[in-house]
């Protein structure tokens, strides 16, 4: 049996085991930052880079480099590492913002929902049937925001 080389080019690191950030987590790291992990070439000799997660969760240093819903951060097609640390510290704050305004977005719809509930279900009915001059602009709003929670079994009468 002949003995195996591996080059050591080839060799990434392995990120199965690092601690892996849920969506809600990664909103709640303090001074979030990305941390360099590896480079390497693609199939077609093109440079690529590795980033995993950092910061403060609840108070305690995150362990090592994490990772966000078992992912690693990878940036190609650029031209060199300083524009693959910019593009991807960028990259993970814009995440993180579209995260929050997500989370907002559900609140508000939660809020305009159990506003909604304060009207009967005959009366929710007789509005949302009614065309649009006839309704108050507070019951379009609140309408207009449940829309999100759609998916979460919300159903409006057939006039909306």
């Amino acid at each position: 049996m002949e003995p195996m080389e591996i080059a050591a080019a080839n060799v990434a690191p392995n990120f199965a085991f690092r601690r892996n950030l849920t969506a809600s987590e990664l909103q709640r790291v303090v001074d979030p930052c990305v941390i360099f992990e590896h480079e390497g070439l693609d199939s077609d000799f093109a440079p690529f880079w590795v980033y995993t997660v950092g910061g403060v969760l609840d108070g305690a240093p995150l362990p090592q480099g994490c990772t966000v819903g078992g992912d690693v951060i990878v940036m190609s097609g650029l031209t060199c590492r300083e524009e693959a640390d910019e593009v991807a510290i960028a990259g993970l704050f814009d995440v993180i913002l579209a995260l929050d305004a997500e989370k907002k977005q559900h609140e508000e719809a939660q809020a305009a929902l159990s506003r909604l509930s304060t009207i009967g279900a005959v009366d929710r009915l007789d509005l949302a049937s009614r065309k649009g001059a006839d309704r108050s602009d507070a019951f379009d709003r609140d309408a207009q925001l449940i829309e999100k929670l759609r998916g979460e079994d919300i159903v409006m009468a057939g006039g909306h």
